[in-house]
């Protein structure tokens, strides 16, 4: 049943249906008989049938000639000139090469809406829709293709096929294979051509073998197999060899299974076709094979293969969005290899050369490949956001020479018109002279060269302390694993036997019974107690009391406030180990080495109790001296949209007090500026204002997520909202924090849910504490669920009194928490507060129960 699971979903990632590929019948007779021209066709013709002959022998350069010269040829003509660009989009998306590949189909459909050729739209349209697909955001391609559904029915016309296909193919992807095989149905009896009969098996046989039955999917991909041959398709070709091969391993058919698999790969290599996916595809595919029957060693070559396919894939993407995207639908190989790894050495025999810069056993090397999962994209925009600091770290000969090499390959890979072989031959020498410099730089200057050039890290270059213990989890789909790391000592790893499905389940139904008021009395101290030892029970003996244990969750874990989990001998966690947490040991190892001595001119900078509404009084107050608030229906403005849609957002008054209270630890009187509230708690204010010189720096305001309210598609804080007259929405979004310069030793954010975000397979969660991180915030305090705002204001005064103090961070945060539970019947803000969640029914609530302190976590640096 794995087998056929992993199999299938790889198979879905990795699929070349391609319903843009092949296209018209005039291509499809010039791949038929590439030699076939008569003087009969003008040369616009020629030069386009010739281009796609070279296509289809693999000389890119010569396509991308011929291309221009008939884009050139038809200058007056855009129908002509759509169908061109959207050949050369489809090149582009078969070298993965996404963004030619995005701005191609972008132009073509542009054209054909200028020329009013609807069929040319509508290959545009799937086209970038394939672009999405292949990165991996189906939800964006869902829109692009339902949008063209939409104005088809609009005009009163027949739905195209190719827009059918295009939404099949897509909800399989989103995991929903009944309404994709639906859909099919619905164009099962339509009069296809050959070109789109192809696509349409292809694809039914994929939806049928991710729904189990393989042995109808191999009938399917059998006819989609004869279509492609007669079209000498090779890259289909391919394809359906893969996706034969994923099912006929299902049926535990190995041998045949190998035959397709290798059948594919040879038939790349007589070509002399490069086609990285596929051959990515196949060699995930062998390991598979080759892991079912026990070859352990030969499994593990295939899918380290496929890894190094899988990096130099990402690699070559330009966006670090595409390639967070990317890496999220190919971790399959790298859980695999893990899996292997984490069993112990026997795998690894004679690998000696391909694992030598993981690790030196099975463990280390298994921690490697993990961290490779890890916050790619979040490590990457680290070493951008902080390039800057580091033009003085090396001497000035190897800063031009870097310069130099990086200059030049940027500029071929992005060259518009594609890479001449003089081109691709500079790339290569470029790109090997740079790894050398890599090298160079990697051994004379390594915290340079760990900032610029990030790479996951390994388990014997974690810069731990010796007053530190490092747990790093990777959920993989069949089992966890985790390992222990610490200064001087071999790394442990075990094996958690849970699936992935199953943890997901668990940490929920833990979660509801403390994240929800209404839930209060539901808390399960025998569900902490069983889901603290699964996950820690093998390793609780030899963590240290003493020491900080450093927590780098995955997946689900993310969510989940370890400090609030219960142990075999009873009490929270937190109680008895000091807890802080990374998104990864190489983001930690950058941050780590990335650090230098700042001085700081202020130590504290607050906003809070924004004005969202105007018939707050303070808002009244101050329309006198020109402050106007956007009302519904005042403008195009987020809050206009959010009124008129009937949403609002209580005041929350006890901010006020929190933030006067933390000032008067420091010294700033009421009326500072330094503590912004009332209307001055906007946007405009915090933007105009230098944050770079704070220590601390304290939101205490709604938070929210990405689809929270409509048109918020990212995380953010709700500030005031402002007057139209500024182009302000009142939100500041995760992107708007990306742009802020702090130094700050820790941002705390006293809100709801902001540590949450997207999740990204590979990345985490991201939202606003990556955010800030990158902004320059040394650590985040943030929250992983909707806290209740007079606790959590009592919570923040004990944090920054302890602060105030000398104590670390961590000390802190954990020291308050101690001080909530033991005050839980003090003040009366607090007494309101816990009155305003008391359900009747249900035992008395009181702020030791871990909905009050539990969501709270640092992140980041710990001291």
């Amino acid at each position: 049943m794995l087998l056929r699971l992993v199999v299938v979903i790889l198979a879905l990632v990795v699929s070349g249906c391609g319903i843009t590929g092949g296209l018209t019948r005039s291509e499809s007779l010039a791949n038929a008989h590439p030699l076939f021209l008569t003087a009969k066709r003008d040369k616009g013709e020629i030069l386009l049938q010739e281009g796609l002959d070279y296509l289809r022998e693999g000389s890119f350069e010569r396509f991308q000639t011929s291309m221009q010269a008939a884009f050139e040829f038809y200058d007056d003509d855009r129908e002509k000139q759509a169908e061109i660009l959207r050949y050369q989009g489809k090149a582009h998306l078969d070298r993965n090469e996404y963004d030619q590949a995005l701005a191609r189909y972008n132009q073509a459909l542009e054209a054909a809406r200028a020329s009013g050729n609807k069929a040319q739209g509508v290959l545009a349209t799937t086209g970038l829709a394939d672009c999405y697909k292949k990165i991996g955001d189906a939800d964006k391609a869902m829109e692009i293709l339902n949008n063209a559904q939409q104005q088809a029915e609009r005009e009163h016309r027949v739905v195209d096929p190719r827009i059918v296909l295009g939404m099949a193919e897509t909800l399989a992807l989103q995991e929903r294979m009944p309404q994709a095989l639906d859909r099919l149905k619905r164009i099962a009896s339509a009069n296809l051509d050959e070109r789109l009969r192809l696509v349409y098996h292809s694809l039914r046989g994929l939806i049928l073998a991710r729904l189990g039955n393989h042995d109808a999917a191999l009938g399917d991909f059998g006819q989609a197999l004869t279509l492609a041959r007669a079209s000498y398709s090779t890259p289909e070709i391919v394809d359906i060899l893969n996706n034969r091969g994923f099912s006929q391993a299902a049926l535990r058919r190995f041998d045949e299974a190998t035959r397709s698999f290798q059948e594919g790969l040879g038939l790349l290599n007589v070509m002399q076709l490069s086609y990285p996916e596929k051959q990515l595809a196949a060699n995930y595919g062998l390991g598979l094979v080759n892991q079912e029957q026990l070859r352990l060693p030969q499994a593990l070559r295939y899918y380290l293969s496929a890894i190094t396919a899988t990096e130099e894939l990402r690699e070559s993407l330009g966006s670090s969005e595409f390639r967070s995207l990317y890496l999220a639908g190919k971790t399959a190989a790298y859980e695999r290899a893990i899996e292997l790894l984490a069993a112990g050495d026997s795998a690894a025999a004679n690998l000696d050369g391909q694992l030598s810069a993981a690790g030196a056993n099975g463990a280390e090397a298994a921690f490697y490949y993990a961290e490779s999962t890890k916050a790619r994209s979040f490590l990457e925009l680290l070493a951008k956001a902080r390039a800057n600091a580091l033009a003085d770290r090396i001497p000035r000969e190897l800063a031009v020479q870097e310069q130099r090499l990086v200059g030049t390959i940027r500029a071929i890979q992005s060259s518009p018109g594609g890479q001449s072989e003089a081109q691709q031959t500079l790339l290569k020498r470029s790109r090997q002279e740079l790894q050398g410099l890599i090298a160079t730089l990697r051994r004379l200057y390594p915290d340079y060269a760990a900032i610029r050039y990030p790479e996951p890290v390994t388990a014997r270059t974690v810069p731990l302390r010796a007053n530190e213990q490092l747990l790093a989890f990777k959920v993989n789909p069949e089992a966890t694993y985790l390992w222990l790391l610490e200064q001087g000592t071999r790394p442990m790893v075990v094996r958690i036997a849970i699936r992935r499905d199953d943890l997901d389940r668990k940490v929920a139904a833990y979660r509801r019974g403390i994240e929800h008021p209404e839930r209060l009395g539901g808390y399960d101290q025998v569900a902490a107690r069983e889901l603290g030892t699964l996950l820690l029970g093998q390793v609780v003996d030899r963590l240290d009391r003493n020491k900080q244990v450093i927590i780098v969750p995955d997946g689900v874990l993310n969510l989940l406030p370890f400090e609030a989990l219960a142990t075999a001998t009873g009490g929270y966690l937190g109680d008895s180990y000091r807890i802080s947490y990374y998104p990864s040991a190489s983001v930690m190892t950058a941050m780590r080495r990335s650090q230098r001595p700042v001085q700081l001119s202020q130590p504290f900078f607050g906003l809070g109790d924004p004005v969202y509404d105007e018939a707050d009084p303070r808002y009244r107050s101050t329309t006198g001296a020109g402050t106007v608030l956007a009302a519904a229906g005042s403008g195009p403005n987020l809050r206009s949209v959010l009124l008129r849609n009937g949403f609002s957002l209580n005041r929350l008054p006890e901010t006020r007090d929190e933030l006067l209270a933390i000032g008067s630890l420091f010294g700033y009187p009421q009326g500072t500026p330094h503590i912004k509230l009332d209307m001055q708690a906007s946007k405009h204010e915090l933007l105009k204002t230098s944050l770079s010189g704070y220590r601390f720096v304290h939101f205490a305001t709604h938070g929210l997520l990405s689809g929270d309210l409509p048109y918020i598609l990212e995380p953010a804080l709700v500030l005031s909202q402002p007057g139209v007259q500024r182009p302000e929405d009142g939100f500041l979004k995760m992107s708007d924090v990306l742009e802020l310069k702090l130094n700050a030793d820790a941002v705390v954010l006293s809100a709801c849910k902001t540590a949450l975000g997207k999740e990204v397979a590979g990345e985490g969660v991201v939202g606003l504490s990556r955010a800030f991180m990158l902004a320059g915030a040394r650590s985040v305090i943030v929250s992983l669920w909707s806290v209740e705002s007079s606790s959590t204001a009592e919570l923040m005064k004990f944090v920054y009194a302890n602060l105030q103090a000398g104590k670390s961070k961590e000390e802190a945060l954990r020291l308050a928490k101690e001080s909530l539970k033991r005050h839980s019947e003090g003040t009366s803000e607090l007494q309101r507060g816990l009155s305003a969640v008391r359900i009747a029914g249900t035992r008395q609530a009181d702020s030791s129960h871990p909905f009050f302190w539990a969501p709270f976590i640092l992140i980041g640096e710990w001291d």
